[in-house]
């Protein structure tokens, strides 16, 4: 049984999630990054505006504790 669609609606969804994407590629190309770092870098940026010292040393231990025990089980 098919499914009733929007064309045009999928399509602008389209369009804007590709502009979107550009927008970023030109971004971190203005930078000399590829877009994943950019990206990368970006959300950083943005959790530190967001997340106190308190937090962000909470996450820092969580993840370094995390890796240690990955670590260890990889052994």
């Amino acid at each position: 049984m098919p499914m009733k669609s929007d064309i045009q609606k999928d399509k602008y969804a389209w369009w804007l999630s590709h502009e979107a994407f550009l927008l970023l590629q030109e971004l971190a190309h203005q930078q000399g990054l590829q877009t994943a770092a950019f990206l990368e870098v970006i959300s950083r940026e943005l959790a530190l505006r967001r997340l106190s010292a308190v937090q962000r040393a909470n996450r820092k231990a969580e993840a370094e504790r995390m890796a240690a025990e990955r670590d260890t089980s990889l052994s």
